[in-house]
């Protein structure tokens, strides 16, 4: 702030700019969005330059004693639970790596000598997605590096952490072939991790250059074959060889739950995420003052379905229950992340399948809800949703049971969310009790001085300096 100006690289877009005294931006100025920016001045501000700012901004996360903002494309950052001052970079218990450090390691196979592998090796990233296990109420994550000099392969570490003390419970370490693109999300069953893959890679010349950010580096194949990595759970009773499954093309974002059909074996998990599509730029049309929601693909609720004997997908549809659901942000009771829960909750767009802005919440039945598809724009009277009206715009909610209440009793429970009023220019906290339809409205809406930013990630957790949180 003190600068008045971009001093570092950012994930969309934001960088230094050079040369601007010569070449001035004609519209913005000094700090002009990179399409107004002439192509000299970002390049002289930032070739080369691979540093990216953590911005520690995707996700909060309140466990065994600390309050962590995390981001994926670096170290989760501590903050103090009581007054929320920024304590600095933290290692998650010690396994972070070098600090300060890149996030690449030498390929096992390498077989350079420790003396001679750079210093600036060594670091890794942590995933802005852990999983809270509901029955060992251990936080389950991840950290990666890029391994060097295959280029094409990240080694991903699994971690399980405590409750009581953040201390590690149990670690593990596997190679994920042909990616250089860390996953976003995960989802857990009692002993498996499972990560999507999508079509994506990073185009190297623009970013390094300084022409683009990495969001914008991006680039995907919408109509490319999806890849579903499984992992044993570090503390899972049964332990096995990790293996990869190809999935038919889609574009997964968000994980809501995931279990081990008891009947079948079969590995059963719920993610949203795009249909297939010829778009090729990775979040393209999110830049400038709003969304292009008319080349946004509408985002859907997914079932996959996987059989761990054959290696193979058995089923990958639109869950039941959510044909023409545009929503996003899907989560579960916290009782249900590896339980088969009926109900999946979502900010909602609309129910008519098409691709448009926030406007609501949903609970959709994915247990016995129909399978029957609906052709684009048939309204789907089966989902319980709740609109907020004209210019009112939601935020992802968190499913928190009562306290006191029937853990396996998904409706006992609340939805917060927060919604921006933009009459009012102002953000309140809506919540609603689960044992009533959304479609009745909000018991309470907690109105707050001002407006909060559209957000992405948060977490609920009781009184108390860093106790555990409850978050999707």
């Amino acid at each position: 702030m003190e600068a008045q100006k971009f001093v570092s690289r950012g994930v969309f877009g934001t960088a230094p700019r050079g040369l601007c005294a010569l070449f001035p931006s004609p519209q913005n100025g000094v700090n002009a969005e990179p399409s107004t920016t002439p192509l000299i001045s970002r390049i002289a501000g930032n070739a080369f330059n691979t540093d990216i700012k953590n911005t520690a901004n995707t996700h909060i996360v309140s466990f065994a004693g600390k309050l962590l903002a995390l981001f994926e494309a670096g170290r989760p950052f501590s903050l103090d639970p009581e007054t929320l001052d920024t304590i600095g970079e933290d290692s998650m218990g010690g396994i972070l790596g070098k600090e300060d450090s890149m996030a690449v390691k030498m390929s096992p196979d390498s077989n350079v000598p420790a003396e001679f592998i750079p210093d600036a090796f060594g670091g890794s990233y942590h995933t802005a997605h852990p999983k809270m296990c509901p029955r060992t109420r251990n936080l389950v994550g991840w950290h990666y590096s890029l391994l060097f000099p295959s280029s094409d392969s990240l080694e991903l570490t699994f971690t399980e952490w405590s409750p009581k003390d953040f201390s590690p419970v149990a670690t593990t370490s596997f190679e994920m072939p042909d990616c250089t693109v860390a996953p976003h999300d995960m989802a857990l069953t009692e002993n498996c991790i499972v990560m999507l893959t999508n079509a994506v890679a990073m185009n190297q010349a623009p970013f390094l250059l300084g022409v683009q950010g990495p969001a914008a580096s991006m680039k995907m194949d919408g109509r490319a074959n999806v890849r579903a990595h499984i992992y044993p759970r570090p503390t899972g009773s049964k332990q096995f060889e990790p293996f990869i499954v190809e999935v038919p093309p889609c574009f997964s974002i968000h994980f809501s739950h995931a279990y081990e059909d008891e009947q079948t074996g079969n590995i059963v998990t719920y993610f949203s995420g795009w249909p297939p599509s010829d778009s090729k730029d990775f979040l393209g049309a999110w830049g400038g003052f709003c969304p292009n929601f008319a080349v946004i693909p509408p985002t859907c609720i997914w079932r996959l379905e996987i059989d761990p004997a054959t290696k193979m997908c058995v089923d990958l549809n639109i869950a039941p229950g959510c044909s023409n659901s545009c929503s996003e942000h899907i989560v579960v009771h916290p009782n249900f992340t590896t339980k088969p829960a009926k109900y999946v909750y979502a900010i909602t767009s609309n129910i008519v399948g098409d691709s448009s802005a926030p406007v609501g919440y949903a609970r959709h039945c994915v247990v016995d809800g129909s399978t029957r598809p609906l052709v684009v724009g048939e309204y789907n009277n089966e989902i319980d949703v709740y609109w907020f009206g004209s210019r009112c715009f939601t935020d992802e909610p968190l499913v928190v049971p009562k306290h006191g209440g029937i853990q396996e009793d998904e409706r006992d429970s609340y939805l917060l969310g927060m919604v921006f009023d933009a009459v009012e220019q102002r953000s309140f906290l809506a919540v609603f009790d689960l044992q009533n339809d959304l479609r009745h409205g909000p018991i309470c809406k907690l109105w707050l001085k001002s407006q909060i930013p559209h957000g992405l990630h948060g977490c609920f957790a009781a009184d108390g300096p860093g106790t555990s949180s409850i978050f999707c």
